[in-house]
């Protein structure tokens, strides 16, 4: 088995060492674990304070790996895989690191047939995003535009209006990212590593597409001759249509309701069929709701990752989904 390989970046002060620390003591203890830690300057800080959880830590300190330590780095990774032959391995590089090169340099690794790139993380501390990507706009967007998700660190202590905004601009510079918006005291580290090492949007389209196939009947004049009947062995992602977001946005009861019934009482959000979410109904209580044609249903829930929003439907008009649930494109 393939040793899993978790990058965990962000820039300086960002939460990084809290994040591994809490993944650690909730979830990866039970792990061989080895943390290859790089701090850019000859004293490593967080190392001192990773060791004192009883994990390996490898420090690799004057430098950065993306730089001037490409050989440094390979041989920590060889040095790691055979004296502990870990099931994982935690890589925390610089703060001030291209994330791209970090990625670059552990493929262009000698043993990386024995690796797999597994959780590609980047923290953002919210509160300091705006005067970050102003400043230092180069190393700090390419942090973010190569991850695979990207963790708000302290989003409880930000604004609700303006942890919405920036959300948005950090999807728009990387779309494909999932985005954890949930304080992390609210999420436990199985939740965080659940989001982090899948997609979560395409698990909740999975979920309400098995729903809308046990019993789909399709209109008149389908080609393939069912005639209308009740089936399921078309390929449901050449019928159906998606229409999905992530949103730390709130929807309190009435508006929420209000959102819902809309989506059935005219025609111009599209033929819908399902529609599914997680979603906060204000700053400290979740809710999930359940969509089909003449009904819903809106329950308690637990805290997810961010708010997740999914429609599955005919002729979806997107443009109007996102103005009904206020999503910020």
């Amino acid at each position: 088995m393939k040793t899993k390989v978790d990058i965990i970046s962000g820039f300086l002060g960002s939460g990084k060492t809290t994040l591994i620390k809490k993944l650690m003591a909730e979830k990866l203890h039970d792990e061989k674990l080895v943390i290859i830690e790089n701090e850019f300057g000859e004293i490593g800080i967080d190392g001192s304070i990773l060791k004192e959880s009883g994990i390996e830590v490898k420090e690799i300190n004057s430098g950065c790996i993306c730089c001037t330590l490409v050989g440094d780095f390979g041989k920590s990774i060889e040095e790691v895989l055979h004296k502990y032959k870990p099931d994982r391995i935690i890589i925390e590089p610089s703060g001030v690191g291209k994330l791209s090169d970090i990625l670059k340099a552990c493929d262009s690794l000698s043993s990386k047939d024995l690796l797999t790139i597994n959780m590609v993380i980047t923290v953002v501390d919210i509160l300091k995003y705006k005067m970050y990507i102003l400043n230092f706009g180069e190393f700090y967007e390419n942090q973010i535009k190569h991850a695979k998700t990207i963790i708000l660190s302290r989003s409880q202590k930000a604004e609700a209006d303006k942890l919405v905004k920036f959300t948005g601009e950090i999807g728009k510079l990387n779309p494909k990212a999932n985005i954890i918006t949930t304080p992390w005291e609210e999420l436990n580290a199985g939740q965080i590593i659940s989001a982090a090492e899948q997609n979560g949007s395409a698990a909740l389209e999975q979920q309400i597409k098995k729903v809308v196939l046990k019993r789909h009947v399709h209109p008149e004049g389908c080609k393939c001759g069912c005639k209308g009947t009740q089936h399921t062995h078309h390929n449901a992602d050449e019928f159906f249509e998606v229409w999905g977001a992530e949103t730390p946005e709130t929807y309190d009861a009435a508006t929420l309701k209000k959102i819902l019934e809309s989506l059935g009482s005219t025609g111009r959000y599209g033929n819908i069929l399902r529609a599914k979410g997680i979603i906060q109904s204000d700053r400290s209580k979740w809710v999930q709701f359940d969509y089909v044609p003449g009904e819903f249903e809106i329950k308690d829930s637990g805290a997810d990752y961010t708010g997740r929003l999914c429609v599955i439907g005919r002729e979806l008009n997107r443009k109007e989904l996102d103005s009904l649930f206020n999503i910020n494109t």
